[in-house]
């Protein structure tokens, strides 16, 4: 057995032919090198390039194609080159032949099971290999994907710019929704074998059936290389036997900076939702699926002060972890919709509890159920606000599923204070307007007016009328004293400060959550105390905003 000297420099520049033999049988020939890669065609223009994963074991391309909307995205090992991916795969079937790990009497957690084989897989390989410590790990991670028959998926699962996975039948190749490109398609494809041991995998994982009787499987994985919501449909419903969707939750946080930045909101909208959320207001995030909901509503409610009691119930765990920052955080998970209809611990009956936590603020993810929504307006009458999103093609399709499918008297949606419209347009999500219920209807025919809306024809958002005129400030001059130029003034100072996040380099979530702990101090304390603050600190800083 001949070795080498190698290191990471020399393995990925290497051009010569390994011509190596492997435990007698396994050797270097035309026959396998098949189609593995795909062939870039000349009409594909590169966009972008990077590394991913653990050890950025993988590395991503995304191309344009001539008259396409859609990218090409495509992902590869670590290894460069064809020489070198011959020369690679050949030492990973080489040492997956090799293992020697016995059977497990219980149910492995991934993260530890792909450790397991990890770990086996770098002894093996220092053994008889003189690869360095870096390149050991990422052929022994390779390895252990491999033996998992996970190494296709993998790569996208660990990818945080990766929104969602889709495979619509055995006989298609993935599709993804890619956070900055937008819909990418993969030439990743999984034969019938593969796709035998993706459900049973699913199967073992979820702990449910997925046969002819249960034909749907739904179920979250969270570990340390990914957080997922998978969903998984066979026959009867499906006829091609197989279909499949992933989710990625909350793995690539996007904070009120990024959404200044991509275009979602402007300062002055981020300004006016934030004087809200410091008072306590009710805000509905709705719009149709994959429009930004639940990244709007997490953007706010990173920002909310430091010493507000915040209580969360889900269906699925979308909220971020905020004790990281010191934030108080009470947190409920509930069962999936299926099984909690006739459940004392359904969401709708857990929301009524909410009344005897003493919340500050409350997060009730997404409101699916007739019996959510009468739970969640329980809640707003007696005096409880905070966050929760909901599906609706607009806002008068949001006002008729309250009114007719959930069956809300109309005169519940007073306690709605804001009501934010979400759009996607390709992949560009934005908020398409604010509005609030007439709180006398005999002044209108409409339920509803508008208080911001984006005007497409100049691609920028208007005001319907003075923001001092909204009913959400017009009931805080019942118990603050807000007079016109005081609320202008803290409208003023907050527009700076989302104009600054707007132009200067990204703040890490630390940097911006310490940012606002002391805004939220100041403004809870006077406009005088915030100004006296905001003044200092640009000055200190040289701004002039």
């Amino acid at each position: 057995m001949k070795n080498w000297q190698n290191n990471d420099i020399k393995i990925q520049k290497s051009e010569f032919i390994y011509d190596l033999l492997f435990s007698g049988s396994l050797f270097l020939t035309k026959k396998n090198r098949n189609n593995k890669n795909i062939t870039l065609r000349e009409d594909w223009e590169l966009l972008h390039s990077y590394k991913t994963g653990e050890y950025n074991i993988f590395h991503v391309h995304i191309y344009m194609l001539s008259y396409e909307n859609e990218k090409r995205y495509t992902v590869k090992s670590f290894f460069n080159g064809k020489e070198n991916e011959d020369y690679f795969e050949n030492v990973i079937q080489d040492t997956l032949q090799n293992l020697e790990i016995d059977e497990f009497d219980k149910l492995i957690p991934l993260e530890s099971l792909l450790e397991i084989y990890k770990i086996e897989s770098t002894k093996y390989l220092n053994s008889k290999f003189k690869f360095s410590k870096v390149i050991r790990n990422k052929i022994g991670i390779i390895a252990g994907l491999k033996k998992l028959n996970f190494n296709k998926l993998f790569p996208l699962l660990v990818d945080d710019f990766i929104e969602e996975i889709f495979l619509d039948s055995p006989d298609d190749a993935i599709y993804i929704n890619h956070q900055i490109y937008g819909r990418c398609r993969t030439e990743i494809r999984f034969n019938l074998k593969e796709i035998e041991r993706i459900k049973t995998f699913f199967r073992l994982y979820s702990g449910k059936r997925l046969d002819f009787i249960n034909p749907t499987i739904k179920f979250v994985l969270k570990n340390k290389f990914f957080y997922c919501r998978f969903s998984i449909d066979v026959n009867p419903i499906q006829i091609n036997n197989f279909a499949l969707d992933i989710r990625k939750l909350n793995k690539n946080i996007l904070t009120i900076q990024d959404l200044l930045k991509n275009g979602t909101l402007n300062p002055l909208i981020a300004a006016f939702l934030y004087f809200n959320v410091l008072r306590r207001k009710n805000i509905t995030a709705t719009g149709e699926t994959d429009t930004g909901k639940t990244t709007l509503i997490n953007a706010f409610d990173l920002l909310t002060p430091k010493e507000f009691r915040k209580i969360y119930i889900e269906n699925i765990t979308e909220s971020l972890n905020q004790v990281v920052f010191k934030k108080h955080q009470l947190k409920y998970k509930v069962d999936s919709l299926e099984s909690t209809l006739d459940n004392k611990y359904s969401k709708s009956n857990l929301i009524k509890t909410l009344l005897h936590r003493t919340p500050d603020i409350i997060y009730l993810g997404e409101i699916l159920t007739k019996e959510e929504a009468k739970a969640m307006f329980h809640c707003l009458a007696a005096g409880l606000r905070g966050f929760q999103t909901i599906h609706s093609k607009n806002i008068d399709s949001l006002i008729n599923r309250f009114l007719y499918h959930f069956n809300i008297n109309q005169s519940c949606l007073n306690d709605l204070d804001l009501i934010i419209l979400m759009k996607k347009n390709l992949f560009k999500r934005r908020i398409i307007g604010i509005f609030e219920i007439y709180k006398n209807p005999t002044e209108s025919n409409n339920i509803y007016s508008p208080l911001i809306k984006y005007n497409p024809q100049f691609q920028k958002w208007e005001l319907s009328r003075p923001l001092y005129t909204a009913n959400v400030i017009k009931e805080l001059l019942n118990y603050e004293d807000l007079p016109k130029n005081k609320f202008n003034l803290y409208m003023k100072i907050y527009i700076e400060i989302f104009e600054y996040l707007l132009r200067t380099d990204m703040l890490t979530n630390k940097e911006l959550v310490n940012f606002f702990h002391k805004i939220s101090y100041y403004s809870l304390r006077s406009i005088e105390t915030l100004t006296s603050f905001w003044n200092k600190w640009k000055k200190n800083r040289g701004l002039n905003l």
